[in-house]
């Protein structure tokens, strides 16, 4: 399909425009649709950041949020990006930003998604070890809450089933250490019994 501006270039965007409740969709090339873009306020698809950015300001009715200038300050000691500037583009410059906006990024993934941890599925195959290990981490979380309320007893209940999982888990991976690996042998012939 050819681009309805220019009709030299192959049409790769589907732009729809809304304007006084009239629609009107084109078909444009990536240069035309870069001319687009500059006549349409807050649009920027090179930049998918900003295209996320822009949608979360108008879905909350909020306009741009004020850069607390203690957080923006904040620098990455690896790659010396500050957290304005990640607030500005959305992107992180290196690994190490992980670490070096881990309080900052955990408050804006609260306030985006409601909690810091996954809550998700656990995929196929992985599941035995993993959901061990979840249940050991909850485990744990609950034998602190019974020895900070000092339920001793409890507390030995929890330790004891954290002891039994803990040792699952360890027989999961020796089995898979002691398991062969399949031998699969080919012969030729069509005689698999021989």
């Amino acid at each position: 399909m050819m681009c309805e501006d220019c009709g030299i270039r192959t049409a790769n965007f589907h732009l729809m425009t809304i304007i006084n409740g009239e629609k009107v969709e084109r078909n444009l090339c990536p240069v035309c649709m870069a001319k687009h873009q500059k006549q349409i306020p807050g649009m920027d698809l090179t930049n998918l950041a900003g295209i996320l950015n822009n949608i979360l300001e108008n879905k909350t009715g909020k306009g741009k949020q004020e850069i607390d200038p203690e957080l923006a300050q904040i620098t990455c000691d690896q790659c010396g990006m500050t957290y304005g500037e990640f607030q500005k583009c959305g992107m992180l410059g290196c690994a190490n930003c992980y670490k070096a906006f881990k309080e900052p990024m955990n408050a804006l993934l609260k306030r985006l998604h409601g909690n810091t941890q996954h809550a998700g599925r656990i995929p196929d195959g992985a599941h035995s070890g993993v959901s061990i290990r979840i249940n050991i981490d909850r485990l744990k979380q609950k034998l602190q809450v019974a020895i900070a309320d000092e339920e001793y007893e409890q507390a030995a209940k929890i330790r004891d089933a954290i002891r039994a999982l803990t040792a699952q888990l360890e027989r999961q991976k020796e089995d898979i250490r002691v398991r062969p690996p399949e031998r699969i042998e080919y012969r030729e012939g069509g005689d698999e019994n021989a």
